[in-house]
């Protein structure tokens, strides 16, 4: 009899993980509720729904993103400059992807908090090149790029530059060896 039941259940879509699955994804619902059914699910394709929605609860999003093992779901959101400073953090904290690092840190329309957090996680060198010569760029990131590089060409440009912040002269002045 049990199994004549859960059948015609699978027949008409009403198994536990189906009615699961529309709990966990409908964001209106009770985020305690949601985060018990969560639990009970292991579908990486509605973590990453529910962690891409960025009008979703806060928390909800977070714990989703705790069981998330894609990357690629990492990096959009990451790169979304409009989503959540605090989501955005916490998934910048999981990305292994230096191409995302260096996106972010090259778009100076980006919060500064996010972008020099990237900025400490990055290894390329042209990145900090590029920021640092940009006399438009905002002078405290500028000046952080500027303690993060190595090429002494760099430091020359800025300093021959009359142009540019009296004060970044002077530090990439204090830089040349």
């Amino acid at each position: 009899m049990f199994a004549a039941t859960m059948t015609i259940q699978a027949q008409e879509g009403h198994t536990a993980d189906s009615v699961s699955i529309k709990i966990a994804l409908n964001d209106k619902d009770n985020p305690e509720i949601r985060k018990y059914v969560l639990s009970k699910i292991t579908d990486q394709s509605v973590f990453g729904k529910i962690a891409l929605n960025n009008k979703d609860n806060p928390e909800i999003r977070k714990y989703v993103l705790s069981k998330i093992t894609d990357q690629s779901v990492f990096g959009k959101i990451a790169l979304d400059n409009k989503d959540n400073p605090e989501i955005r953090k916490y998934v910048l904290s999981k990305i292994t992807d230096q191409s995302v690092f260096g996106k972010i840190a090259l778009d100076n329309k980006d919060n500064p908090e996010i972008r020099k957090y990237v900025l400490s996680k990055i290894t390329d060198q042209s990145v900090f090149g590029k920021i640092a010569l940009d006399n438009k760029e905002n002078p405290e990131i500028r000046k952080y790029v500027l303690s993060k590089t190595t090429d002494q060409s760099i430091f020359e440009k800025i300093a021959l530059n009359n142009n540019d912040n009296p004060e970044i002269r002077k530090f990439a002045l204090t830089q040349i060896k």
